[in-house]
């Protein structure tokens, strides 16, 4: 599942000459009868396709989704590719069409590993180009025990038919959102346990236990749990729903355990979500420790401190850190950054600020600008949020490089397009960052910074496969000043996709 990380509604805006079409999507994956599978869900918004009239008078909107499924370390490889039709009913009036979601699921099966999923989709009543989205989707499934990703359930009902949504003996349609409206206090949710009796012994009794976590802090809210027991067998299916009614806004973990007889926790799957709420988070107003850290602070640094934690703030912490700040006395502002770092380290947040701090001055140095500190650029603040890459391509002064023609991959996502070939171009200085993991749970995400002046002063965040970062399809054809056609994959594009 993605990203608040947020299994997110792709606007695509970085296509400046394609469509901007509402679209959502997420993956799933889940075991069946020694199968892995990747179970794609697709949500296009009605209301950002155009309409299309056919010689009865009927109104009816049309998408053309392409998805191309590659192995991660040999993305011209391809070993799913699939290009469907998604249509609305016929109907008389054309405004009903824009309160429909066109729905779409694809089930495919897949080895373990780790898979770069690409989608092309186009309106097919217009001439606009396509908008095209890709990202990692990582299958692993053993013969331990495991669970299924968790699916978050907007409706359910007994299966009458087979059909593409059936799960079980219920047709299960997704919650395709990540973000959990105030009105939505008692959410429903389906996944699966497998190999149980290998692990516990056939009707050896285990628990499955559900807990919100705090996404921040990854305390857990001791009010709101569910915990069913279950006998052991080969294959569980479990529907279920919690109560989230008490819960103040912010951004959690919907958590799924498998424990055994004696507490001991085997397995867990979790599902990020931002919960929107009437109740807000309000500080118990404690004392703070005479010893605590942050009386050694000078009031002339305090406010300087609170801005830096901009990068790591959650969305209840950005409130004051943009705003309060500004009005703020040094008793509040010792009490607050006392405060933020107890969350991050209950036992010691004197240890939490030290580290952070010299991570700050790290960034300060490294990245400030003549009119910026390190912590609000790009590259600072990626630091701070991420820490430090696991690996850095850096080509600051070798700007020019010759280009090799569209790959295989390229070539199945767009087969009516013709290519030719390029002599060189010139690249603007631009720095990769890799991580091999990232602190909320993505694998193999990457960076791309450039200079966009020249001159090494500042580098600016062109493009990631990050969750909820600057995403540009065509990150590179801007990379090489425009001369680079789009479609085309040049030396950055190569060392992106290699991550070295």
């Amino acid at each position: 599942m993605k990203k608040i990380l947020f299994a997110v509604l792709l606007s695509l805006t970085f296509v400046s000459n394609a469509q901007n079409i509402g679209v959502l999507y997420a993956f799933r994956t889940y075991h069946l009868a020694n199968t892995n599978y990747a179970e794609i869900n697709t949500s296009i918004k009605g209301a950002s396709l155009r309409n299309s009239r056919n010689s009865s008078g009927q109104y009816q909107k049309q998408a053309e989704l392409t998805t191309v499924i590659c192995p991660a370390e040999k993305q011209d490889s391809v070993i799913y590719v699939d290009k469907r039709i998604i249509k609305t009913p016929l109907v008389e009036d054309s405004s009903s069409l824009n309160d429909i979601s066109l729905l779409d699921m694809q089930r495919v099966a897949l080895n373990n590993g780790t898979y770069v999923v690409s989608f092309e989709l186009k309106d097919m009543n217009t001439i606009m180009q396509p908008m095209f989205y890709r990202d990692a989707l990582m299958v692993n499934y053993t013969e331990d025990i495991n669970l299924a990703d968790i699916m978050i359930v907007d409706k359910y009902e007994k299966t009458i038919k087979e059909n593409i949504f059936s799960k079980c003996g219920y047709d299960l349609q997704p919650y395709m959102f990540d973000v959990i409206g105030k009105d939505m206090n008692n959410i429903y949710y389906y996944t699966e346990v497998y190999n149980a009796d290998k692990v516990f012994g056939k009707d050896s009794a285990y628990v499955v236990r559900t807990i919100i976590e705090d996404i921040n802090t990854n305390n857990r809210i001791d009010d709101i749990q569910r915990i069913k027991r279950f006998k052991a067998q080969d294959f569980t299916p479990y529907l279920s729903a919690i109560d989230l009614s008490s819960l103040a806004e912010g951004s959690y973990y919907l958590t799924v355990e498998i424990r055994d007889a004696e507490n001991i926790l085997h397995a867990y799957k979790r599902y990020p979500f931002f919960k929107q709420s009437d109740i807000k988070v309000i500080e118990q107003n404690v004392d703070i420790p005479k010893d605590a850290f942050v009386n050694t602070m000078s009031d002339s640094v305090l406010k300087e401190h609170i801005k830096s934690l901009r990068p790591i703030a959650s969305d209840n912490q950005l409130q004051y850190v943009l705003k309060e700040v500004k009005t703020s006395d040094p008793a509040q502002d010792r009490y607050f950054i006392y405060q933020f770092y107890k969350s991050i380290n209950p036992s010691d947040p004197e240890k939490a600020w030290s580290d952070y701090t010299k991570n700050v001055a790290y960034v300060n140095d490294k990245f400030s600008t003549p009119i910026k500190k390190g912590y609000d650029t790009d590259m600072g603040r990626v630091y701070l949020a991420y820490g430090a890459p696991d690996n850095v391509i850096d080509e600051k002064f070798s700007t020019y490089s010759g280009t090799n023609t569209n790959s295989k991959f390229e070539q199945r996502m767009n087969p009516d397009v013709t290519y030719g070939d390029t002599k060189g171009v010139t690249y603007y200085p631009y720095q990769i960052w890799v991580y091999n993991h990232t602190p909320f749970g993505e694998s193999s995400r990457k960076f791309v910074f450039y200079a966009k002046q020249d001159n090494l002063s500042e580098y600016f965040l062109l493009h990631s496969n990050a969750r909820g970062e600057l995403q540009d399809f065509y990150w590179e054809n801007v990379l090489s000043h425009g001369s680079l056609e789009r479609g085309i994959v040049g030396r950055a594009g190569k060392q992106y996709e290699r991550g070295y």
